[in-house]
C-alpha cells in the first residue's frame, strides 16, 4: 500500500546517512543534523517544528521497527500524542484519518520529497549508479513496489528550482528548504548557490532562514 509519508521519510532516513546524491555526502551520523535527528524519539519528531518532516521520519521509523505492519498515515503535527506505552510493550500504529486528509498530506509529502530530490541534485553527482543505489536501500528498508516505482519516477524526472518554487503552496515554504537542507550537506559551492537561490524564490528572509537551521541544528548558510 502506498504511502507518501513513509516514503518521505525513508529518503530522509538516507540524507541524514550521508547516502542521497552524489557520491561524496560526508554528513556524520553522530553530528549536526544526523546526529540530533538520530538522538530523538519517534514522538519528539513528531513534535518539533518540522511539521510534516517530522511526521514522516516518525511513520518511517515506526514502520521499520515493525515490519509487516499495515501503514498508515500519523496524525498531523500539533495534534494530542498519545501516552507513552508501557515500558517493553511495541509502539501502537499511528491512528488513522480521513480520506480527505490522506490525500492531502499525500500530495504534501510527495512535494517535500521532490522538494529533497531537486536539492539532491543540485550539484550534478547523481547518477544512475547513485539512483540505483538509492532504489536498493529503499528495498532494503522494506518499502513496496508501488513506493520504489515513485521514488524512481521522481529521481529521473527531478523538478528544476523554479518548477519546484512554482508548485509550493505559501504555508510549506519553510518545510520545503527544510527539505532541500536535510537532502544535502551544502558543502559544496553548487549547494550553497542553490540554498540561497531557493530561499530568496520562495521569500524566505534571513531571519527565516536561521530559524529553519537552528531547528534543524544546522549553521546557518
Amino acid at each position: 500500500m502506498f504511502n507518501a509519508e513513509r516514503l518521505l521519510g525513508q529518503l530522509m532516513g538516507q540524507a541524514l546517512g550521508g547516502q542521497l546524491g552524489g557520491h561524496k555526502r560526508k554528513r556524520g551520523k553522530s553530528s549536526g543534523l544526523g546526529g540530533m535527528m538520530g538522538s530523538m524519539s519517534t514522538g519528539t519528531k513528531a513534535q518539533l517544528g518540522l511539521g510534516l518532516l517530522g511526521v514522516a521520519m516518525a511513520a518511517f521509523e515506526h514502520y521499520q521497527n515493525k515490519p509487516g505492519a499495515a501503514p498508515q498515515p500519523m496524525a498531523g503535527p500539533g495534534a494530542a500524542m498519545p501516552p507513552p506505552p508501557p515500558a517493553g510493550a511495541a509502539m501502537p500504529p499511528p491512528p488513522p484519518m480521513a480520506a480527505a486528509q490522506v490525500a492531502v498530506r499525500t500530495e504534501q509529502a510527495m512535494h517535500l520529497l521532490r522538494a529533497m530530490i531537486t536539492a539532491a541534485h543540485a550539484d550534478g553527482l547523481m547518477d544512475a549508479q547513485e539512483r540505483e543505489a538509492i532504489l536498493g536501500r529503499a528495498r532494503e528498508a522494506g518499502l513496496d513496489a508501488e513506493e520504489i516505482e515513485a521514488l524512481d519516477a521522481e529521481i529521473r524526472a527531478p523538478f528544476t528550482l523554479e518548477q519546484l518554487v512554482v508548485r509550493t503552496p505559501a504555508h510549506l515554504r519553510p518545510e520545503t528548504y527544510a527539505a532541500a537542507l536535510i537532502a544535502i550537506t551544502a558543502d559544496t559551492a553548487e549547494e550553497r548557490a542553490f540554498l540561497d537561490r531557493l530561499a530568496g524564490q520562495l521569500q524566505l528572509d534571513d531571519a527565516a532562514r536561521r530559524d529553519i537551521h537552528a531547528q534543524l541544528g544546522v549553521d546557518a548558510a
